[in-house]
C-alpha cells in the first residue's frame, strides 16, 4: 500500500495492490475444482440401510424378494441369502480370515518400503466373491438382487471398504462394467433381522 499528502492537512492518496489477492482466488479455485474432481472418481456409490420408522404395516404386503446379506466380523465374513426359496440358505456362510496381510505406511520403491509396515487380517475375498456369484444365481434376480454390508466396530475401515469393492466387482459384463450398483451399507444390529444371530 503506498500513500502520499499534500501538506498538512491535506487529503492523502492512497492504492491498494489487488495482484497477490488475486493471485490467491486463482490457486484456491484451481484447488477446488482439483479436489472436486478427485473426490468423484474415488468414491463408491452405495446406499445407507436405516431401520424402518413406520410402526403401522401397509394394508398390502409386498413380495419377499431374496437378498444378500454380508457382515464383516473380526474373524471374517458372514454372508446369507434371505427370503430365498431354500431356506437353509437363510443361515449365515462363515468365510473365516486367512493369515495376516502386511501394508506399507510410506513410499514402496523397487519392493521395499521406506515407511513402516502394518500387519492386518487377511479376509479371502476370492471366496466371497465365489459365494456372492452362486448367492445371486440362487436368489434368481441376477443383477437386480439387493445387497447389504454391515461391518462390527471392531474391523478396520479398510475391510469395508474391500468388501464394498469386492461386491461391486462380484459380476462383470464383457466390457468390465459392474453389474451390481449401490450396495446397501448399514448398522451390522438390522442384520438380526435377516437370519443373523451372532456376529462372532
Amino acid at each position: 500500500m503506498g500513500g502520499g499528502a499534500s501538506g498538512k492537512g491535506g487529503v492523502a492518496d492512497a492504492s491498494l495492490n489487488v495482484v497477490p489477492f488475486i493471485d490467491l482466488l486463482v490457486c484456491l479455485i484451481c484447488f477446488l475444482v482439483i479436489s472436486a474432481v478427485w473426490t468423484s472418481l474415488s468414491r463408491i456409490d452405495v446406499d445407507q440401510a436405516l431401520p424402518k420408522a413406520s410402526k403401522t404395516p401397509p394394508k398390502d404386503k409386498p413380495e419377499k424378494k431374496a437378498e444378500i446379506n454380508i457382515a464383516i466380523t473380526p474373524t471374517g465374513f458372514l454372508v446369507n441369502l434371505f427370503n430365498a426359496e431354500n431356506a437353509e440358505l437363510a443361515q449365515p456362510k462363515r468365510i473365516p480370515t486367512s493369515g495376516e496381510m502386511k501394508l506399507c505406511r510410506g513410499k514402496m520403491d523397487k519392493g521395499t518400503c521406506t515407511g513402516t509396515f502394518e500387519s492386518y487380517k487377511k479376509y479371502d475375498k476370492e471366496k466371497l466373491k465365489e459365494t456372492l456369484g452362486d448367492y445371486m444365481k440362487q436368489g434368481k434376480l441376477g443383477d437386480k438382487i439387493k445387497v447389504m454390508v454391515a461391518a462390527h466396530d471392531k474391523v478396520e475401515y479398510l475391510h469395508l471398504i474391500g468388501a464394498l469393492d469386492t461386491v461391486l466387482h462380484s459380476c462383470e459384463d464383457e466390457e468390465g462394467k459392474n453389474c451390481l450398483k449401490n450396495p446397501s451399507v448399514g448398522d451390522i444390529n438390522l442384520l438380526r433381522a435377516k437370519g443373523f444371530t451372532s456376529f462372532e
